[in-house]
């Protein structure tokens, strides 16, 4: 009796397994998410693959973990419909839907053997495939292909759960490494896939948590949450790069609280909870007897008083961000630049209302700002290094009052997740494939009220084609990319995906860009300049261009943007 009981574990899948299998996946993830976002083609501090699937995954264990039936079937769909919520990123739409194909399968099911499994996860790859426009193989979809191919040959040979799983790592493996020469991209990085990186992670955290405990399993995830906090993104000189959100723009919180405490006995385990209401963006990284916190605040002494309890203070920086911005104003108004510079004011209402309301994704307090004077009715945050969720978008539609929505996702990696709400929202969403915050500006200032929704999506698309991008930043990594030699920490000009200026100085790679992005047929050039970068800087790329090309209007605005120094426009 006890050994036959014993082989039914061996071979059938409860409810219980699987959540041990999307826990052990969330686990290996947080562990290898900053090695999966390396992963970049480009060698610019914007790879986000890892982190995107990472927090996708942590929506379904969020999904798993309210569930206590004993239906596999039942969880499998609730941990779909979170991931899908939560997805973020190409990356982690694509997660969602294997994550989708596998519920499919397991639809109706208390208990699943591996042959039933491995039929879930040929759905997985359906779904997969397409979920994706255009397929393209020696990527994530080529991997999960494998992994299917490998979990079915073990399940002919009469293997149980476990060997299968080993099975679907082995040929995942196989299938990545091989990814390298089936791209040219890839290859010429010397990099495998990132996404497929990203699955056989996945995979490999499913396999280890079978031979786990749940507990356990629960207390390393939130250990391992609390103890890798991601860091800000740092420049060539290790100079921060700051990231907005929604809150630090709208300044209930005014006071951007910084400190380090250390302790000498290292117990930091109830600081954030303690910390939690008293504001918001909060980061609290430990480090073995030390503790850096991040908090926008509206009573920075609490903030303090709270951390002294734990340790001695170091390190306290406190800024008033409501100051800022008021400077930041005052300098874009009183600057002397001899560069046309357009004033722009907050959204009040001007436009008039047509049948759809438009959602814009920016990132920058500049940018923020132009979009709502242009009038996007809302603004979500986002961008690079921090793509929205489905959800995010989803909720910006339902607080439209109009019974249609356009949405510009402003940015490659976002268009995967603006077109999951279509199916979700309810109401008629167009997606214009909008790859820029310049695109975006331009397909806003198209739109008409009193044309439909199609009409103005298809004109917005138009517009936004004839607008050229170019952006300015630094490298992350030596490398070369199609033909260019790339060093660790230089100033990269990118048009496209082709870098076109690579130097140690950064106005030399903007004005070098400058002069690959404007054409004989161009009138306007804009410089939007971001949060690192000074507006008497910023003048002096602005006039430098204006002088060597006296026929065209240059346009300086403060973008505010994060990553890039300088993102250029032309039409």
């Amino acid at each position: 009796m006890g050994n036959e009981a014993s082989i039914q574990q061996d071979y059938l899948l409860s409810v219980n397994d699987f959540k041990k299998m999307i826990l052990g996946a969330s686990y290996f993830f947080e562990r290898e998410k900053e090695k999966i976002d390396a992963l970049n083609v480009f060698p610019v501090p914007d790879g986000d693959t890892g982190t995107n699937m990472s927090m996708t995954l942590g929506a379904a264990v969020k999904g798993s973990m309210s569930y206590n039936g004993n239906s596999i079937g039942e969880l499998s769909e609730i941990v779909a419909s979170h991931a899908l919520m939560g997805a973020r990123g190409n990356s982690g739409v694509i997660l969602s839907q294997i994550l989708r194909g596998i519920a499919h399968g397991l639809q109706k099911k208390d208990k699943i053997s591996p042959g039933e499994f491995s039929k879930a996860f040929q759905y997985a790859v359906v779904y997969a495939y397409k979920a994706v426009s255009t397929p393209v193989e020696g990527t994530i979809l080529t991997v999960a292909r494998e992994m299917a191919r490998g979990i079915r040959n073990a399940v002919r040979q009469g293997e149980n759960m476990h060997k299968s799983m080993e099975e679907a790592v082995k040929s995942g493996k196989a299938a990545l490494e091989k990814t390298t020469d089936m791209l040219p991209a890839l290859k010429e990085a010397g990099v495998v896939d990132a996404g497929g990186l990203g699955l056989l992670v996945f995979i490999e955290g499913c396999l280890y948590a079978m031979k786990q405990s749940l507990n356990e399993l629960l207390y390393k995830s939130e250990k391992g949450r609390s103890g890798k906090e991601a860091a800000l993104d740092k420049g060539p000189a290790g100079k921060p790069l700051a990231h907005f959100s929604p809150e630090t723009l709208d300044l209930t919180y005014p006071y951007c609280t910084e400190v380090i405490v250390k302790s000498e006995n290292g117990d930091f385990n109830n600081l954030e909870s303690e910390l939690a209401a008293s504001g918001d963006s909060l980061i609290v990284a430990v480090d073995k007897n030390m503790a850096k916190i991040h908090i926008h605040t509206a009573s920075p002494g609490l903030i303090l008083q709270t951390a002294l309890s734990y340790g001695s203070l170091h390190n306290i920086k406190i800024e008033n961000m409501e100051e800022q911005m008021e400077e930041q104003r005052e300098e874009a108004v009183s600057s002397t630049a001899t560069v046309e510079t357009p004033l722009i004011l907050p959204n009040s209402g001007h436009r008039e209302q047509g049948e759809a309301g438009v959602i814009s994704v920016s990132f920058g307090e500049g940018f923020r700002e132009i979009f709502l004077s242009l009038g996007a009715d809302e603004i979500v945050f986002g961008g690079q290094t921090m793509n929205p969720k489905v959800e995010d978008l989803l909720n910006a539609v339902h607080k439209l009052p109009h019974e249609a929505a356009i949405i510009l996702p402003n940015n490659k990696n976002i268009i995967m997740v603006a077109e999951q709400v279509k199916a979700l929202a309810g109401k008629h969403v167009e997606v214009v494939e909008t790859r820029t915050l310049p695109e975006g500006l331009a397909a806003l200032l198209s739109y008409n009220p009193h044309h439909t929704v199609e009409e103005n999506a298809g004109t917005m698309a138009e517009v936004m084609s004839r607008v050229r991008t170019g952006l300015v930043t630094y490298a992350t990594r030596d490398t070369s990319v199609k033909g260019a030699e790339v060093k660790t920490g230089q100033y990269l000009g990118l048009l496209g995906d082709k870098i076109v200026s690579a130097g140690e100085g950064l106005n030399q790679a903007a004005l070098e860009l400058a002069d690959e992005i404007i054409g004989p047929d161009n009138d306007i050039v804009s410089i939007f300049y971001g949060n690192d970068i000074s507006r008497s800087e910023a003048t002096l790329v602005a006039n430098a261009v204006a002088e060597k090309y006296p026929d065209m209007e240059v346009e300086l605005q403060y973008g505010g943007q994060p990553i890039y120094y300088y993102i250029f426009s032309v039409e």
